[in-house]
C-alpha cells in the first residue's frame, strides 16, 4: 500500500495525526497521495472532518486509502508495519474539491476567546450536574457545541460558524497566534482554512444565506 517515497509526506502529517488519535485513538486517517500534492482528512469524534494538504511530489501510482491514524503514525516508526486497510469504515461525507466562495477572513484574536468561552460554558455545565472536572452530558455538550458562535457575511450572503468547529481548528494546531481563518462556504458545507490545516462541517438541511 505505501511505500518508503510516502514517507515523506505522511511525516508532514504526524502533528495533525498524533492530535486526532489524543482526541479518539481508534480516529479514521484518509490519506490520498497524487503526483504533486498529499492530502489527508480525519474523522474527529465530535462530527467535524479536518483535512491537512502538503505538496510532497511522487513519482509513484496515486493513493486513496482509509487507515486508522494511530496506524500511520506507527507506519513512520516501522515501514515494515504496513497499516490495516480500512476503506469500508469510511463512512464519512468528502467536501467538494471546488465550488468554494469565500465569505470572510477571521483573525486569531476573535476566534480564540470564543473557544476559551466556549470550554467555560461546558466547564459550568458538569459543574451545575454535580461533576466537576468532567464532561456535561452528551446531549448537553452536543447543544453547547453546536451553539452558533459568529456569524460571517459578505455582500452575497452568510454563513453561521458553530463552537465545535471553531474548537476543532485550535485543538488540531491548525491556527497560529496572531494568524487568520478564512470561513467558505460550499453548498451545505462549511469550512475555515487556516495556515496549517482546514475544518469542515456539513449541515444537513441547513440552508446558507446565500443570495
Amino acid at each position: 500500500m505505501l511505500t518508503p517515497d510516502d514517507r515523506a509526506a505522511v511525516a508532514e502529517f504526524a502533528p495533525a495525526l498524533d492530535r486526532a488519535v489524543s482526541l479518539d485513538p481508534k480516529s479514521l486517517a484518509r490519506l490520498r497521495l497524487g503526483a504533486e500534492e498529499a492530502t489527508v482528512l480525519i474523522r474527529l469524534p465530535f462530527g467535524i472532518l479536518v483535512s491537512r494538504t502538503v505538496e510532497v511530489p511522487r513519482s509513484e501510482a496515486a493513493v486513496d486509502v482509509t487507515t486508522r491514524a494511530a496506524e500511520l503514525l506507527d507506519w513512520l516508526q516501522d515501514e515494515n508495519v504496513q497499516p490495516e486497510v480500512r476503506d469500508l469504515e469510511w463512512r464519512a461525507g468528502r467536501p467538494p474539491s471546488g465550488g468554494w466562495r469565500r465569505i470572510e477572513t477571521i483573525p486569531d484574536s476573535v476566534l480564540r476567546p470564543l473557544v476559551r468561552s466556549g470550554a467555560l460554558t461546558l466547564k459550568q455545565a458538569a459543574e451545575r450536574e454535580g461533576v466537576p472536572g468532567a464532561q456535561p452530558r452528551a446531549e448537553v455538550a452536543d447543544a453547547l457545541l453546536d451553539s452558533v458562535v459568529l456569524t460571517a457575511s459578505d455582500d452575497r450572503g452568510s454563513a453561521e460558524v458553530t463552537l465545535r468547529t471553531v474548537s476543532a481548528l485550535t485543538r488540531m494546531g491548525f491556527l497560529p497566534r496572531s494568524g487568520f481563518a478564512h470561513v467558505d462556504v460550499a453548498g451545505r458545507w462549511v469550512r475555515l482554512v487556516a495556515e496549517y490545516g482546514t475544518v469542515y462541517l456539513e449541515r444537513p438541511g441547513q440552508t446558507l444565506g446565500l443570495l
